[in-house]
């Protein structure tokens, strides 16, 4: 976080040296900016009532969109540990979440046999050294794509007086830019695409830039509930 934000975040070689949620703000080339947040560590056999503490910073990896499970790829036991995630995971019902293995410290590996025993163990795995900025060009190119899996860049049109779904893009997606008429206004948001659906009314014209089509409200009524009130 520190080096892909400048946050100055604490770093100690200890566990829970930081045990509160931090969110930065890291510009994600050709993309945009993206909130980064990052939550407590996780550790093998994790208590239930540590779990229960940790409850609010664990529910942070529960609403992102885009898990990065970072690994020290220098340690020993670096597979173990990243079982002991993916367990945790599985214990708080996210296992499921789109993630993305980042090996941090490849500068520091014991033997060129230990880094390609995990690569060849996780080979979807991002090699990078977050002390010498290795591999950020390759790990912002995977965040890129992994959210664009699931990111949609569409323009809204609909009434000027139509406050309440302005509102709602603005707290569910990214508002790039408004474009009013006398009675009309265009919004261009990058929105995840689970709140599509949400927005198709009458009287609003939904277009994605990437050419393919949005589903009609007849399509998504049946599954997807109506859009609720944004304060």
């Amino acid at each position: 976080m520190n080096a892909l934000t400048q946050a100055g975040v604490l770093v100690a070689d200890k566990l829970f040296a930081t045990l509160d949620t931090r969110t930065r703000r890291w510009q994600l080339p050709n993309w945009g900016p993206v909130l980064l947040s990052d939550t407590v560590g996780f550790i093998r056999d994790l208590p239930h009532r540590l779990i229960a503490s940790f409850k609010a910073t664990l529910e942070e990896s529960r609403q992102a969109d885009l898990l990065l499970h970072v690994a020290d790829a220098s340690n020993p036991a670096v597979c173990d540990q990243i079982g002991a995630v993916y367990k945790v995971l599985q214990e708080i019902g996210i296992q499921e979440k789109d993630t993305l293995l980042v090996l941090n410290k490849i500068d520091q590996l014991p033997s060129p046999s230990h880094g390609n025993a995990v690569l060849n163990r996780y080979p979807g795995a991002i090699p990078i050294s977050a002390k010498r900025q290795l591999g950020f060009d390759a790990l912002a190119y995977r965040v890129s794509d992994a959210l664009s899996r699931t990111f949609r860049d569409i323009d809204v049109e609909t009434g000027v007086e139509n406050g309440r779904l302005m509102a709602y893009l603005a707290a569910h997606g990214e508002v790039m830019s408004k474009r009013f008429g006398e009675q009309r206004v265009i919004i261009h948001c990058r929105i995840p695409q689970k709140y599509l659906g949400r927005i198709a009314e009458p009287g609003t014209i939904v277009r994605a830039r990437d050419g393919v089509a949005v589903p009609p409200p007849a399509d998504v009524a049946a599954n997807i509930p109506a859009m609720e009130d944004v304060a």
